[in-house]
């Protein structure tokens, strides 16, 4: 992604998320970005595209920056939990109404490809948000995990709620740290009180029980390979399309042989990412890998 392509993205998603997708003309941004509509198009056919692309970027750059929270050894592990629960908290206020939009105006498959990305990485948050917790509050807290995770996620939306309906503003540190203290607090009250929520409350898979989890954050990923199959085999359009197909079969290949952190599979799904009509279905490919990959070590 190039400096001009990245500044179209930033300047359409502070626009989309004060002004609404459909507010939001694209000769305001090109006006804003100081370029001409020509350029624009270069980069994406249509406002739709355009809003696709951002969640699909805005969600690596989340993960992008969890991980950059795990691997800063500067700041001690409550501190590292606080700063995920501001970094989620962020993540939900700034990209909820473009969310919405899209799921209310995109067809009936787009709509279906994000909403399984965002349940994908919502997944991926709640993981993280349990391994915090039991590195900062150790293992003895396992058992009541769950609810404490339950806590964090229905106060953080609680504090985007008020934002929104009452145009309250919060620092960053205020809400990690009400929320840290509130983690105190539910922990002690919770001592020795057998728990009212588990992992299958909160999961987003159906089939979401930690023993079946892993095999069907598998078959996503084979399904959405076929559905990145159908969607090439019916667009005559795409020059490539015999070796899309192809590049297509020697990833169902990797994915049934759960080489999910091969240099092959990381190949094949950026040769694919290059046509715009498959980036839908390959953001998801890659977020699942991200987590299959995980699993496996």
């Amino acid at each position: 992604m190039d400096e001009k392509q990245k500044l179209i993205m930033d300047v359409a998603q502070e626009h989309f998320n004060r002004k609404g997708l459909q507010s939001t003309s694209i000769d305001e941004i090109v006006k804003v970005c100081k370029i001409s509509k020509a350029t624009f198009y270069k980069y994406f056919s249509t406002k739709e595209d355009l809003a696709n692309e951002i969640l699909s970027y805005s969600s690596k750059k989340f993960l992008s920056s969890a991980k950059a929270i795990d691997n800063n050894l500067e700041i001690n592990d409550k501190e590292r939990l606080k700063k995920k629960i501001i970094l989620i908290w962020e993540y939900i206020l700034y990209d909820r109404r473009l969310n919405i939009e899209i799921i209310e105006n995109f067809s009936e498959d787009e709509s279906k490809s994000i909403s399984k990305l965002k349940n994908i990485i919502k997944n991926t948050i709640l993981d993280e948000y349990s391994k915090s917790l039991i590195i900062v509050y150790g293992e003895e807290i396992k058992s009541i995990v769950w609810e404490l995770i339950f806590l964090i996620d229905s106060l953080v939306h609680e504090f985007v709620l008020i934002m929104r309906i009452k145009n309250e503003k919060f620092e960053p540190d205020f809400v990690g740290d009400y929320i840290i203290r509130m983690i105190d607090i539910t922990i002690e009250n919770l001592k020795g009180i057998k728990p009212m929520i588990d992992k299958s409350v909160i999961y987003y898979l159906e089939d979401n029980v930690d023993d079946n989890l892993y095999s069907s954050e598998k078959a996503l990923f084979l399904e959405t390979i076929k559905k990145l199959k159908e969607l090439i085999q019916k667009d005559a359009a795409l020059v490539r399309q015999n070796k899309l197909i192809e590049a297509t079969n020697k990833l169902e290949e990797e994915a049934k042989a759960g080489l999910y952190d091969s240099l092959m599979m990381d190949a094949l799904l950026s040769f694919l990412e290059k046509e715009k009509v498959l980036k839908a279905e390959v953001s998801i490919l890659n977020n699942l890998k991200n987590k299959l990959g995980d699993d496996i070590e």
